[in-house]
């Protein structure tokens, strides 16, 4: 199923594959958006553990190439006023100089099926999206529920999360899943020799 539709008024302002520069010209804007401090209270932000387990990221941030760096802004929702109450949370991770992946969290509001679509039609470029996807986790990368039809970007939503990435930066992923799971299996199988050829000295004399 191709997903096609309007951009809506609540523009994110960020597009996956652009430079820093590029993305940092829209975004920082007065009234708009500005960088979002890496450095919280830890007392006043007590919902700090609940966002660390909901980031849909954290189970592959070690799995990104060595030159990834990440850059966290925060836009506003309400026009033409830099609100700190609704709003987004964008991460972004910069691959090589440009946007790899992008993570929009909602603020203030939960996450509208209207502001999906805006974001997927800011990222859709010439291409379409459609509804595909994998069910994340294993060795299957990211893990998606959209693709564009040029093979380009895949998305994908969790919680009043919403993040889209290239599919360039997904196979990675899922090639350092694969190394890593067959670095468990060896070492697995190492163990079980060495268990094997411990247990007659172990049980010896039972």
């Amino acid at each position: 199923m191709v997903i096609g539709f309007l951009v809506p008024p609540c523009a994110l302002h960020a597009r996956v594959g652009e430079t820093q520069g590029a993305l940092e010209k829209r975004i920082l804007q007065p009234g708009l958006g500005k960088l979002f401090p890496r450095v919280l209270d830890a007392a006043k932000d007590k919902e700090k553990p609940r966002k660390k387990d909901e980031d849909p990221l954290k189970d592959i941030r070690a799995m990104m190439p060595a030159d990834t760096h990440e850059i966290i802004y925060w836009k506003s929702a309400v026009a033409n006023q830099l609100s700190n109450e609704t709003g987004w949370k964008i991460e972004v991770l910069f691959v090589g100089g440009r946007s790899a992946l992008e993570s929009y969290r909602r603020v203030g509001d939960s996450l509208s099926e209207f502001e999906v679509r805006g974001i997927l039609a800011l990222n859709k470029g010439n291409s379409s999206w459609k509804k595909s996807g994998s069910d994340g986790g294993g060795v299957n990368g990211i893990g998606y529920d959209y693709e564009l039809e040029d093979g380009s970007l895949r998305a994908k939503q969790q919680d009043n999360w919403f993040v889209v990435f290239s599919t360039k930066l997904d196979n990675y992923v899922m090639q350092q899943q694969v190394s890593a799971k067959e670095s468990r299996d060896a070492l697995r199988e190492q163990q079980k020799r060495d268990q094997a050829l411990k247990a007659p000295e172990s049980i010896a004399g039972l």
